[in-house]
């Protein structure tokens, strides 16, 4: 091939890859990216945040659960810095990465298959590039980590591909480099520590391992890196102290994964198979696409489900065919190969992950899967794809009916890819179009109640009010392990002065979850409205022994505290609460409520006078100094203070 035909090749592929997600670059940010973005206040730093990007916090904070990734996180911040809190910056790039990844994957996969001609890689990327399960990675910015992952192992495996055939050196340090970057990227890019050294047996030969002995001792390097990288990052205790008090709560894994508590090995290969299948559904019929199949969308897999026996029938009627064939066809063991190695780490056999499954997960394996069904393809119906080339398949009239198929089929996962790309346009649209298909997904039903509970914030409307309701139930109804459907419901009743049903939740809440400081604040914060203080100040010092580095448990315990009557109590555990953490506008405010209540009306008028210290509305400040004067009937004071605010200006 020649430079100008390839350059011409790649400059389509890359040119179709960023027009078909070109929808996306309007986009906002949507569901998890505020874990790596707008709410990680590291990346939010932009340049200066860069360096402790590359220090692993493991403080129970959320944005701390996600994985050691400095590569994808330095992306972040780098957009961050040069286009500020921009979503649309981060899709162009996600996009714009993507092109890249299916330009180097042609090249790649020219050099595996270089027995072929150019038109099989060809194929295979173009499939790769307009199937619509690679919607979520491509569409939502957080998945970049897959996209970088990938980008960077196929560069690792480029550059082994030219050690074997050029005996650089450098090309070794290149390979050690990529694949770094890539483990940096997005821990998954493990498997290709042994899809590389598979790759090159499959190159050279799978009896010559011989002549692979250097790469395949660069490859042991590289596992004992990614051991050591983990070992530290894993053993890292930076932020630990930190969260410690702060009663920071996650939910059961079986809530992300109902294959959680699945102990027995034998289980495990059940749920397994069950999820190969479900793979393949929905690679073969990606119609219903979701963005999330937590428990109990897919329940735990049992030997006699129908499922399971197909999915077993299937793979290993496959793997039997391979192994029988393998040195009539060795590319299509290679691929299966691959295809079981990619979708190993998913499968939930050795480790649970959070997620049961997720579109994310089938990125690489997709590749396989694709390159299997060509392969298949070739061997028994199209065995001139070998010799055929890019330009005689698209220039001649030859072999139409398959041309009419591939035109067909690619249509078709491009009209599909399009259209589910907009879904993912923002949360609401995210949560609102897949909740019809997540019906039995408990935690599906807390997110678009909390999407429902923020409209409501906006504009308040009776029906919606009752949806809301009624998917925090139905979350609990499905898993009464689902904290915050539990929590975000009661804490509505709450702030809605539904305080009975408050009650009721929180203290079912408090059977299932003795020993989370949350639930005791907020039943002793509804006591508090309930004026039942002696209960209140019990519920809210039993939730700060819980969780004694929170601030807002000292400020309404102390409150608490004074409407009982127990002023010394409370002005005690306020001073606790300034030495903790630091005098603040919130402690000040607690403070002159507290000497308003005790009738030291001198002492809580400076109190609130040094409100203004802290950037506190001087109009609202003298408003409440001058209304207590009045309740007290002091009009000379209330006289006072409200010529001294109109002398400042605030009236």
């Amino acid at each position: 091939m020649t430079f100008i035909k390839l350059h011409k090749i790649q400059f389509l592929i890359f040119s179709l890859a960023f027009l078909l997600f070109s929808n996306t670059l309007s986009f906002d940010y949507a569901w998890d990216d505020n874990i790596v973005i707008t709410e990680n206040a590291i990346v939010k730093k932009g340049f200066s945040g860069i360096p402790q990007l590359f220090i692993k916090s493991n403080s129970n904070y959320k944005s701390d659960k996600y994985g050691y990734r400095p590569v994808t996180l330095i992306s972040f911040a780098i957009e961050r810095q040069a286009g500020g809190d921009n979503a649309h910056v981060g899709h162009f790039f996600n996009v714009f990465y993507f092109a890249l990844l299916s330009v180097l994957l042609f090249n790649v996969l020219s050099k595996v298959f270089s027995s072929y001609s150019n038109l099989l890689p060809f194929i295979a990327t173009v499939i790769f590039i307009v199937h619509p399960i690679h919607c979520e990675v491509v569409a939502n910015i957080k998945s970049r980590d897959e996209i970088f992952a990938f980008l960077f192992s196929l560069l690792s495996l480029n550059s082994m591909l030219n050690y074997t055939s050029t005996k650089q050196i450098k090309q070794l340090v290149y390979a050690v480099l990529f694949f770094v970057l890539a483990f940096l990227s997005k821990e998954s890019a493990i498997v290709f520590l042994i899809i590389i050294p598979l790759t090159l047996l499959y190159k050279q030969g799978f009896m010559k391992i011989k002549k692979l002995m250097i790469p395949l001792v660069v490859s042991c390097g590289l596992i004992m890196i990614c051991f050591a990288i983990v070992k530290l990052y894993m053993g890292s205790t930076v932020g630990v102290e930190q969260s410690k008090g702060a009663g920071i709560f996650h939910e059961n894994g079986i809530l992300g994964n109902s294959f959680f508590y699945t102990d027995v090995f034998t289980g495990r290969l059940a749920n397994a198979f069950l999820l190969l299948i479900l793979y393949l559904k929905n690679f073969f019929w990606p119609v219903k696409l979701v963005y999330f199949s937590g428990f109990n969308q897919i329940p735990v897999a049992r030997w006699s489900d129908y499922s399971v026996l197909l999915s077993v029938a299937i793979h290993m009627g496959v793997l039997g065919y391979v192994i029988a064939n393998f040195k009539k066809k060795p590319e299509l063991f290679y691929a299966v190969c691959f295809y079981f190695i990619s979708v190993s780490i998913y499968l939930h056999v050795f480790r649970t992950i959070a997620d049961t499954m997720a579109d994310r997960f089938y990125f690489v394996p997709s590749l396989a899967i694709i390159i299997c069904v060509l392969f298949i393809i070739e061997q028994f119906f199209l065995k001139w794809i070998k010799s055929e080339t890019f330009e005689s398949f698209f220039m001649g009239k030859k072999h139409m009916p398959f041309k009419y198929a591939c035109f067909l089929v690619l249509v078709l996962l491009s009209i599909k890819t399009f259209s589910r790309n907009k879904v993912w346009k923002n949360t609401e649209t995210l949560f609102t179009n897949d909740m019809p298909h997540l019906q039995n997904c408990a935690r599906a039903h807390q997110y678009y109640a909390d999407l429902l509970q923020d409209k409501l914030q906006i504009n308040f409307d009776a029906n919606m009010e009752q949806q809301m309701i009624n998917h925090y139930k139905k979350s609990i109804e499905i898993c009464d392990k689902s904290y915050y459907s539990y929590l975000k419901l009661s804490m509505y009743y709450s702030k809605t002065n539904r305080l009975s049903e408050a009650v009721s939740l929180l203290n079912e809440m408090m059977k299932k979850f003795p020993e989370q400081a949350d639930v005791y604040y907020y039943l002793g914060e509804v006591y508090y409205k309930l004026k039942v203080y002696d209960k209140s100040v019990m519920l809210l010092s039993d939730s700060k022994e819980l969780a004694p580095d929170v601030m807002n448990t000292y400020l309404l315990l102390s409150l608490a505290q004074s409407k009982n009557k127990q002023f010394g109590e409370a002005i005690n555990t306020i001073t606790i609460c300034e030495q903790k953490f630091g005098v603040s506008a919130n402690s000040l405010d607690t403070k002159s409520e507290l000497y308003f209540d005790n009738g030291n009306i001198n002492e809580s008028t400076q109190m609130a006078l040094q409100l203004l210290n802290y950037g506190a509305d001087p109009k609202q400040v003298y408003s409440k100094i001058i209304g207590r004067y009045q309740i007290l009937k002091m009009d000379k004071d209330a006289a006072f203070y409200y010529k001294e605010a109109r002398n400042k200006g605030v009236f």
